[in-house]
């Protein structure tokens, strides 16, 4: 997401421990300098930037957590981050702390694979055949629906 903001010309100045602080649990913020322009590594910390409105035209985010997210938003255009849905190193429990952000266009993800098999084969999750293998409990990629928050900064 942040190539995408700097290639429509956001440098994310504002990307920085002097406006954030780090996702609970992290020492500092996840960020790298990519040609010269700030860039977020995990998307908790670039939907809490984003939440400051860093650039004219975003407005606040409507929160549409739940089973029905996909309703909420259908045939509409914008931003869309999901946290605690998946399990990252470090999580325990029911304490899920993985996010994503990325476009939503319409009824969508940006195209991917796992985007295919959720949006257009309706396939919500899909166990990990490797971690299944060694008798762990991982999935490919988890369901959407099942995080904790979901929210959606409309651009049209």
């Amino acid at each position: 997401m942040s190539v995408t903001f700097h290639h429509v010309g956001s440098d994310m100045k504002s990307f920085s421990q002097k406006v954030l602080k780090p996702m609970p649990g992290k020492k500092s913020l996840g960020r790298l300098i990519l040609d010269g322009k700030a860039t977020a590594t995990r998307a908790y910390e670039l939907a809490e930037w984003l939440k400051l409105h860093p650039f004219l035209g975003l407005g606040k985010p409507e929160n549409i957590t739940g089973q029905d997210w996909q309703r909420k938003i259908k045939g509409r255009t914008g931003i869309i981050y999901f946290f605690g849905y998946w399990r990252q190193e470090g999580d325990s429990g029911d304490a899920l702390s993985g996010g994503h952000i990325d476009l939503w266009n319409k009824d969508t993800l940006t195209p991917s694979t796992a985007s295919f098999w959720r949006f257009r084969m309706g396939v919500p999750s899909m166990i990990n055949p490797l971690d299944y293998l060694r008798g762990r409990r991982g999935n490919w990629y988890s369901d959407l629906a099942d995080s904790k928050e979901i929210l959606f900064w409309e651009v049209k």
